[in-house]
C-alpha cells in the first residue's frame, strides 16, 4: 500500500469535498467546455526504491487536485491521500511512498474546479529505481536554452523533436547537463526580481512535458542558469528558489550518497552504475575580474567546484563499488579551448582534463574507476578518451549555436542536434548519438571496472 503526503507551494490544507470517487470519471463542467485547471502538467524528480515525487501546478482559478496510482498493469486505481485544494498558481508536490523498487507504475492526477465537474486528466508511468545488476536505458540532454527563443522558432521546434524521440525509446530518466534555461540577463546580470527565471523555466517545464510526464528529471547547473558564482548572493538565490519549484533535484537527505542541501550537486546508484552530479557555476568565484572583449570571466585556474564539493565527489567515488561511475556537469572545471576567450568560457572538454581544477577531477576519475565524463556547454557532439575516459558531450537539444574546431579546438565532432542515450546493462555500458532525425551518428561502449 503506497502512503502520500502532498504539499502547496504557499499554502496546504485537505479539501472539505467528498472523495475522488464522487467525482466521477472526467466530463465537461459548463456544457461541451472542459474547464483547465493545471498550468503545468506532472512533473517527475526524486525517485528512489520507494517512493517518488510528482510536481505540478495549478492554473489561474481555484482547484481541487487527486492523485492515485497503481502498479503497471494492473486494474485498480490507489488514491495517494486526500484532495488537496489548490490556489491559483499555486504548485503542488505529491510524495509517494511505500513503492516497490524496479517496479513500474502509472499515475493520474485528477483535477476539479470547486462547484464544477472534473477537467482532464493527466496521467503517465514511472520506474522506480533500481538496484544490483538490473539494466536500464537513461537518456542525457543539454543546452536546449529555454526562453532564449520564441514559441514555434526552430530551436524550440528541436526541443520539442528530441524530446518525442527521447520518450520513444522510456528511458528511466533523462539528465539534462545544463543551460536548460536562459534568458537575456540571465549569464552575467544581477536579477532584481524572478520575472526571467519564471518565465524561462515555465517554457522549459511546458516544452518537457510530454518527456517529464513519464521520465524523471535530473537537472545541472549551467553558465546561463543565473546561478554563477560571479553574481551577488542574493541575486543566485533568488533564481535557486524559482529552480527548485520548478525542476525539483535530489537534496543532501534523498540518497545515501548526499548533495547539496541547495539540489545543485548530488549523486544517486542505478541499477550497477553510481552517477556523480556536479556543479561547476555556483561556487568558483572570481579572484580579479578580466575584461577580455567586454566579457566579464575568470581566469582559467580558478574555475572551482569549493573544497566542500570537491571533499564530497571524492569520498562519494572513492566508496563505491559500482561496476559502472558516471560524472555528469556542464562543463569541464578549467577550458582549453582553441581561443583565449573559449578557454576562458570553459570550452574544449577533453582538452582540458590537464588543466587547472579538471587536471584533480580527471585524476579522480582515473583512480576510482570512472569511465565517463558526460558534459554539454559546446552544442555538438564528442567523444574523445583521455587515459580511458571517455568525455562525451550529448550535442545540443535546442541552442542553434555550434562550437566547432575553430572555438573549442575539437578535431571529431558532429554538428547534429540530438542526444545520448546509456545503455547499461551488467557487462556493458553503451552510449549511443542520436542525431535530430533519431539516427545514431556514433555509439561506443565501455566494461565495468
Amino acid at each position: 500500500m503506497t502512503r502520500w503526503s502532498g504539499e502547496l507551494s504557499r499554502r496546504s490544507f485537505l479539501a472539505g469535498v467528498a472523495g475522488v470517487a464522487a467525482l466521477g470519471s472526467p466530463r465537461t463542467s459548463r456544457g461541451s467546455e472542459l474547464v483547465p485547471t493545471l498550468s503545468l502538467l506532472p512533473f517527475l524528480a526524486r525517485p528512489t526504491t520507494d517512493s517518488i515525487l510528482i510536481n505540478a501546478r495549478n492554473g489561474h482559478s481555484d482547484a481541487i487536485a487527486q492523485l492515485e496510482i497503481r502498479p503497471l498493469g494492473e486494474d485498480e486505481w490507489t488514491p495517494s491521500g486526500s484532495e488537496l485544494r489548490a490556489g491559483p498558481g499555486e504548485f503542488i508536490n505529491w510524495t509517494v511512498e511505500g513503492l516497490t523498487g524496479g517496479s513500474s507504475y502509472e499515475y493520474r492526477v485528477i483535477t476539479a474546479v470547486p462547484g464544477g465537474g472534473p477537467a482532464p486528466v493527466s496521467r503517465g508511468r514511472f520506474t522506480t529505481q533500481r538496484m544490483g545488476e538490473e539494466g536500464f536505458t537513461a537518456a542525457l540532454m543539454t543546452d536546449p536554452h529555454t526562453g532564449t527563443f520564441v514559441d514555434g522558432t526552430g530551436p524550440v521546434e528541436v526541443l520539442d523533436e528530441v524530446t518525442r524521440n527521447v520518450r520513444r525509446n522510456r528511458p528511466d530518466f533523462v539528465i539534462a547537463l545544463g543551460d536548460n534555461v536562459a534568458w537575456s540577463t540571465s549569464r552575467n546580470s544581477p536579477q532584481p526580481d524572478d520575472v526571467g527565471a519564471t518565465r524561462a523555466y515555465t517554457m522549459y517545464r511546458r516544452h518537457i512535458a510530454p518527456l517529464s510526464m513519464s521520465c524523471p528529471h535530473f537537472g545541472l547547473i549551467g553558465n546561463w542558469e543565473g546561478e554563477s558564482g560571479k553574481l551577488p548572493a542574493d541575486s543566485v538565490a533568488r533564481v535557486a528558489e524559482v529552480r527548485r519549484r520548478f525542476t525539483p533535484n535530489p537534496d543532501d537527505q534523498t540518497y545515501s550518497q548526499g548533495g547539496s542541501s541547495n539540489e545543485d550537486y548530488y549523486a544517486f546508484e542505478w541499477g550497477p552504475a553510481l552517477f556523480v552530479i556536479l556543479n561547476v557555476q555556483s561556487y568558483t568565484v572570481p579572484s580579479g575580474e578580466r575584461h577580455n572583449r567586454g566579457v566579464d570571466v575568470t581566469v582559467v585556474e580558478d574555475w572551482t567546484l569549493g573544497s566542500a564539493q570537491f571533499g564530497w565527489m571524492e569520498q562519494t567515488l572513492s566508496s563505491s563499488d559500482h561496476p559502472f561511475k558516471f560524472v555528469c556537469i556542464h562543463h569541464a572545471v578549467g577550458g582549453n579551448g582553441a581561443t583565449e576567450n573559449a578557454t576562458l568560457y570553459g570550452r574544449g572538454g577533453p582538452r582540458a582534463a590537464g588543466v587547472g581544477e579538471q587536471k584533480l577531477v580527471h585524476e579522480a576519475m582515473r583512480e576510482f574507476g570512472v569511465q565517463t565524463f558526460f558534459y554539454g556547454h559546446d552544442h555538438v557532439f564528442v567523444d574523445e578518451v583521455v587515459d580511458d575516459i571517455h568525455y562525451t558531450l550529448p550535442g545540443s537539444c535546442g541552442a542553434p549555436w555550434k562550437f566547432g574546431r575553430e572555438i573549442t579546438g575539437y578535431r571529431r565532432y558532429w554538428g547534429d542536434s540530438g542526444h545520448a542515450r546509456l545503455t547499461v546493462r551488467p557487462d556493458q555500458a553503451t552510449v549511443s548519438f542520436v542525431n535530430q532525425a533519431g539516427q545514431i551518428l556514433h555509439e561506443f561502449a565501455v566494461g565495468p571496472r
